[in-house]
């Protein structure tokens, strides 16, 4: 409530100091009615909506934090995996690999069929072995059909 009340003053004296700077005209009439609009909305959103619209200006935003993906086009592994768990059928259709700020690795892989469980206990180890991650990070995503 107190930020809401310290929120309203300062609109209000934005729009006693744009009074001041603009003389008598449009642009003053212009001027009033955009902050009049813009201070009933912003005591309707705390009365009604919990304050939702962020009038904090002067609060510094963080860095995205970074993250990068390669796609993994080796046919020579997406062809291993077919062989060895499918028996030559392609279900692997695509495995992206991910790294964070921490440089922790992980893997999506996406398949044309679902999997069952073995299928799926199989699949996660073997990438694992082949690409040094851990079982955790591998998630396997249907949906990629060609």
């Amino acid at each position: 409530m107190k930020e809401t009340i310290v929120n309203t003053i300062v609109l209000i004296l934005i729009f006693n100091l744009i009074m001041i700077v603009f003389p008598d005209g449009k642009t003053q009439k212009f001027c009033r009615i955009s902050i009049k609009l813009l201070i009933m909305i912003f005591i309707l959103d705390n009365i009604f909506l919990k304050g939702s619209l962020n009038v904090n200006f002067l609060e510094s935003t963080e860095a995205p934090a970074y993250e990068r993906e390669v796609n993994l086009n080796s046919p020579e592994i997406i062809d291993f995996l077919n062989k060895e768990i499918f028996g030559g059928e392609e279900v692997v259709s695509d495995i992206i690999l991910s790294f964070n700020k921490e440089m922790e690795v992980s893997a999506s892989i996406y398949i044309r069929r679902m999997l069952g469980n073995d299928e799926t206990h199989m699949l996660k180890a073997s990438l694992a072995e082949i690409l040094q991650v851990k079982r955790d990070n591998i998630q396997i995503n249907g949906g990629k059909y060609e």
